[in-house]
């Protein structure tokens, strides 16, 4: 009798572990974090997308912005972006700190940003592995702003950071930064 109790207790055991484990995986897929990146988009909630994303997307929006802060003598992007007292305090800075600073600024600064993201749509179609450590995913994101509706079908892509899929820039994210980052280095 003893010894089935053990039995069944380790069977029990086994069958939780093995559920928590599938489940684990299921939430981390590169589809679960995109929606929950997108959720986390819309709702503003930059310290959670900048959770989701992966650090070598954060690094390179750091190393970016950093050359600026750097060059910039007057010390005015630090403290208008960043609310930072001097330059100096931005190597301070955690690369998941730079983007939440950064999207609080853009999107405080156009406020049609900010609705446009929180009446958006983002539906997931599904994803392309190329690898085992990079996945697409394909969405369709669905905006509606001043009562025009844009509709554009994109990717994201997702590597993976130990065992969890963490985001990249997008194209878009990309090109915001890089622009954002050249109209700064034209004020100077």
């Amino acid at each position: 009798m003893k010894n089935f109790f053990l039995k069944a207790a380790f069977v029990i055991c086994l069958t939780l572990t093995l559920t928590a484990s599938a489940f684990s995986q299921a939430a981390e897929s590169p589809e679960a974090v995109a929606k929950s990146y997108f959720a986390a988009m819309q709702a503003g909630n930059w310290d959670k997308c900048a959770s989701l994303l992966h650090t070598e997307a954060l690094g390179s929006m750091k190393r970016t912005f950093a050359a600026i802060i750097k060059a910039d003598e007057s010390g005015g992007a630090a403290k208008t972006i960043f609310g930072l007292k001097s330059k100096e305090e931005f190597a301070q800075l955690s690369e998941a700190s730079v983007f939440e600073r950064l999207m609080n600024f853009i999107t405080g600064a156009v406020p049609e940003m900010k609705s446009a993201l929180a009446s958006s749509t983002t539906t997931i179609f599904g994803k392309v592995n190329e690898g085992t450590d990079l996945a697409h995913v394909v969405y369709r994101t669905q905006i509606k702003m001043s009562g025009a509706e844009a509709s554009q079908v994109e990717l994201i892509s997702f590597k993976k950071q130990g065992t969890a899929w963490r985001g990249l820039l997008t194209a878009d994210m990309e090109e915001m930064v890089s622009k954002f980052a050249e109209g700064m280095s034209g004020k100077r």
